[in-house]
């Protein structure tokens, strides 16, 4: 979208939105609206939080069932660890929206805040740019969920009508479409095949949701921090130290609305780092285990169906690991442009009270705003070499062994 076409100013839930595939199942997580109270944005309902906590529950015990049995009883294990890998990349990404979902209503509602509201302001700060970005990516998400999604659904079910071999023939694990174990033996039963395969489609299209609606939130929340960082910024860049030598009082008190501006973002950098930490510290390291496990089912495999089934997920996979990276170091570099505005100033020319804060101020903006997890890592470009890195080493042990 171009600048000139815009015409009206963007409200909070343009980026928000949710894909249309969400709606249809009905696994919108945070269905926003406007309180008439005080205008507020609130989750308008906990039904689709509820739902897809019954179905995890339901799926999981049923693995978790499967593979005790095999440990303490020694049954066959009917365990797809690609897709049990990433099925559970995806639930801690639900579990966190659900676990934070009040600070996740309550920072929206800040960014929702700090959000100009008329056009003259939103193009000086450049949001046109921001939405634009949005909603390049969202189209790219959409096709990937509405083209990928039931593709990766769809194989192992033509897998099964084309070499199933009878209805006495208990269904195979690469027929399936999740793997791991039903009551009653429905899973490997010919005759409830399409019954399970839908209770499959119904949990990937919940994890899939909750991975998109981690996705959109994150996203979101960055590119309006960058937004007003770089707003900041360019504003840093436009005071004339020598003002403080004519109208001091007028400049300083400029300036210090320039500085509670900067305390209030770098407030909502810790908050928008609190929110996702624990999922920064638990769900890489998962999705390095999953994209191991999707290398070696590839490398393990020479069908065509199977191999176009996994090989989606494990770009995608690589494609949103170094995208959220990515995210974290584009965050670490708007902060740093606060300080390099500040070392271009002419500052020297200012007043001797403006030099001696000026010092002081400098030393403020050095503190650059990141994002990790409780002092173990740091999400930023070294951190996605990291992963890829611990990825590949899991996969040669595989191999070897």
């Amino acid at each position: 979208m171009k600048t000139t076409e815009i015409k009206k100013p963007y409200r909070m839930e343009e980026f928000l939105r949710p894909q249309w595939f969400q709606k249809v199942a009905q696994m919108v997580h945070f269905q926003w609206r406007r309180s008439p109270v005080d205008n507020s944005m609130v989750n308008a309902s906990m039904v689709p939080f509820c739902f897809a906590a019954l179905l995890n529950a339901l799926f999981f015990s049923c693995n978790g069932w499967d593979i005790l049995g095999h440990l303490w009883l020694g049954r066959p294990l009917n365990q797809n660890p690609p897709v049990l890998s990433i099925t559970i990349y995806f639930s801690i990404r639900g579990l966190m929206l659900f676990l934070k979902r009040k600070e996740i209503v309550e920072f929206v509602n800040d960014l929702d805040r700090e959000c100009p509201r008329d056009l003259a302001s939103q193009l000086d700060m450049q949001m046109d740019e921001t939405y634009r970005n949005f909603w390049q990516r969202y189209r790219f998400i959409r096709i990937y969920s509405h083209v990928g999604g039931p593709m990766f659904c769809v194989v192992p079910l033509a897998l099964f009508f084309l070499t199933h071999e009878g209805k006495d023939t208990p269904v195979a694990q690469h027929e399936q479409l999740l793997g791991g174990w039903l009551p009653f033996g429905v899973r490997k039963n010919p005759k409830f095949y399409f019954l399970v395969w839908l209770f499959d489609v119904t949990c990937t299209t919940c994890g899939v949701s909750f991975f998109l609606t981690f996705d959109n939130l994150f996203n979101v929340m960055q590119g309006h921090l960058v937004m007003h960082l770089s707003h900041l910024a360019r504003q840093f860049s436009a005071l004339d130290p020598r003002q403080s030598l004519t109208d001091e009082g007028r400049f300083f008190a400029d300036l210090r609305s320039l500085v509670q501006r900067q305390q209030l973002l770098n407030g909502l950098c810790c908050k928008y780092n609190d929110i996702f930490k624990v999922a920064f510290l638990v769900s890489n390291f998962i999705g390095a285990g999953s994209l191991c496990f999707y290398l070696f089912m590839l490398s393990e495999t020479s069908d065509v169906l199977i191999i176009a089934q996994y090989i989606l997920p494990t770009l995608v996979l690589v494609g949103f690991t170094f995208e959220i990276c990515l995210r974290g170091t584009q965050l670490e570099e708007a902060s740093e442009g606060l300080e390099s505005s500040l070392r271009n100033q002419e500052w020297y020319l200012g007043s001797q009270r403006y030099r001696k804060f000026y010092l002081l101020w400098t030393q403020y903006c050095q503190r650059t705003q990141k994002l990790g997890a409780f002092g173990l890592i740091q999400v930023n470009m070294v951190h996605f070499t990291e992963i890829m890195q611990l990825a590949y080493r899991l996969f040669t042990f595989l191999k070897s062994h």
